[in-house]
């Protein structure tokens, strides 16, 4: 039996030779794994290698520069620290890899914020104090790397970090992707009603007489409502005007994080899934420091900003009182943010030792419980809603077309 053949891509790598020094190489192959056995037949090992048309390197996409309040070009940490570690865990050092980097990358911007970390770190900086001074690194990567720095594991920091953020990047696609259709349904379900009753109703009601009719109250407002419209005619178009600005200012809105955690704050079952999201966020954040050797009430510090203000405030309080020698399960347990598994979980790591890994399987349970949610709130709000546009479409075009039927009525 003839086998068709396996259609090829192009492939990128960054390779090492024999010598130490980096080399990128491109060509055809079927899979991933033909392009890694292509290098191990030429002596060199592959530090990357990715599939033309795939996402690019530091500059974190298309999209998210066409989001409102997303640069078009910053630093993408989640594959910057990937390349960072795999370069540090096969012996280059800081100084190469960050050089290496930056020859690398073709974005000019992203290639900026790479060669003011490289002169940082030429200068005698740490990584850690170099990252602190350039703009946009956050505190988690900062103090991840200078606790790795104390440790001597900088890869492995570097490592861990990455896995966090691209998980936490993956619900947060998951929760957009969640909303997008939603989002195009109640856009499009807007401007329809306002077609309907900006430009259908007004001509409709022209050509029906009301007068002296016996008609449902809601159909004779309907239609008193399109005879004045009628009569003025700018009216129709201030209506769907109105609603496309009123579309345009909410996106425009959106931009500032703080109207769009308190718009979001106010759908229905939203808060509890941003407030575990949150927590997932917490609890990964404590397990990648206190691995890393920081003592756990510090670590918990690095995750006031990553809470709404309620539980920031009792975040501190937890804090203040594993200070003063409260331990971690009751501790968070008084000030509401574990629940009965995560208590029961971090009494164990008391017991055990194993707090880093315990806080790691406690994020793991949060984001699993999370994704189950997501799953159910995206299958049922878009039934939901198309429910509710049907609601109020089909209720304007049956109160419409009632005078019709009493006419008909009536002459029959």
């Amino acid at each position: 039996m003839h086998t068709p053949k396996r259609m090829k891509s192009t492939y990128t790598m960054v390779l090492m030779n024999a010598e130490g020094l980096l080399e990128q190489a491109s060509g055809d192959f079927a899979s991933r794994h033909e392009a890694y056995e292509f290098a191990a037949r030429t002596g060199r090992s592959v530090l990357r290698c990715e599939e033309e048309g795939a996402r690019s390197r530091y500059s974190p996409g298309k999209i998210r520069g066409l989001l409102p309040g997303a640069p078009a070009a910053s630093l993408d940490t989640i594959s910057f620290t990937h390349d960072l570690a795999v370069l540090v865990h096969a012996g280059v050092t800081v100084q190469a890899a960050l050089r290496a980097l930056t020859q690398r990358e073709k974005s000019g911007a992203v290639r900026g914020h790479l060669l003011e970390l490289a002169r940082h770190v030429d200068s005698g900086l740490s990584l850690s104090e170099a990252m602190r001074r350039s703009s946009g690194a956050s505190q988690l990567l900062v103090a991840t790397i200078a606790a790795s720095e104390q440790t001597g594991d900088l890869a492995t920091g570097l490592l861990r970090y990455a896995r966090h953020q691209e998980s936490l990047r993956a619900v947060r696609e998951r929760v957009v992707g969640a909303c997008v259709y939603p989002l195009l349904l109640l856009c499009v379900g807007s401007l329809v009603v306002a077609l309907l009753l900006g430009i259908v109703v007004p001509r409709f009601a022209t050509l029906v007489e009301i007068n002296n009719r016996e008609l449902p109250y809601l159909s004779y407002l309907l239609m008193a409502w399109g005879r004045w419209a009628g009569a003025h005619p700018f009216v129709g178009g201030a209506v769907i005007l109105a609603a496309v600005i009123s579309v345009v200012a909410a996106l425009f809105r959106m931009r500032d994080p703080a109207v769009r955690r308190r718009w979001l704050q106010r759908v229905p079952g939203f808060a509890k899934l941003a407030r575990e999201f949150q927590h997932l966020q917490m609890y990964r954040t404590a397990a990648i420091l206190t691995s890393r050797g920081i003592t756990v009430h510090q670590a918990l510090a690095y995750c006031l900003e990553l809470l709404n203000p309620a539980d920031g405030q009792r975040l501190r309080a937890a804090i203040t009182a594993m200070r003063e020698g409260v331990a971690i399960s009751p501790a968070l347990a008084n000030a509401g943010l574990s629940d009965v598994i995560a208590s029961s979980m971090l009494s164990v790591a008391e017991q055990t030792g194993s707090l880093p890994e315990m806080l790691d399987r406690i994020a793991d349970f949060y984001e699993q419980s999370l994704r189950r949610s997501i799953d159910l709130v995206s299958r049922l709000i878009e039934p939901v809603m198309m429910i509710l546009f049907g609601i109020i479409i089909g209720g304007i075009v049956i109160l419409m077309y009632l005078p019709i039927f009493d006419l008909a009525s009536s002459i029959s």
